[in-house]
């Protein structure tokens, strides 16, 4: 992420569409929090709403969303269980990383003007269970 620092006045961002398991995902972000954390950064995966995942063919993910420390090589990470999505899912954390902490120099999470975030995603298998 690019103009990290001009994003505070934005609600919400979110990556590229990237492709796993044949299915279209993107990286969601609020700079300044979203509605259940405003102290913080919020970050989520979703599923795109172009993908065509039908409520039968329910996804069995595994994720890690991370903050990069750019300087220290001492990244932030959260990672889920395993999760089920279905056609209109998001899963993360309202409260990823506070905002003074992420925005400190000497955490290198923001360098310049850049932040960067990683996402590992693991199709498990499905689920048909109702």
């Amino acid at each position: 992420m690019d103009n990290f620092l001009e994003l505070d006045l934005k609600h919400f961002v979110s990556s590229p569409t990237f492709e796993v398991g044949g299915h279209k995902w993107y990286v969601g972000m609020y700079p300044r929090g979203n509605k259940y954390s405003t102290d913080c950064l919020s970050l989520y995966l979703y599923l795109d709403a172009s993908d065509e995942l039908h409520l039968e063919s329910k996804k069995v993910v595994l994720m890690t969303l991370s903050i990069l420390d750019q300087k220290n090589g001492k990244h932030l990470t959260g990672t889920s269980g395993l999760l089920v999505f279905t056609g209109t899912h998001r899963w993360g954390w309202p409260d990823f990383l506070g905002l003074e902490k992420l925005k400190d120099p000497s955490g290198g999470y923001v360098v310049g003007s850049s932040c960067v975030v990683k996402a590992d995603l693991t199709i498990v298998g499905s689920s048909n269970d109702g």
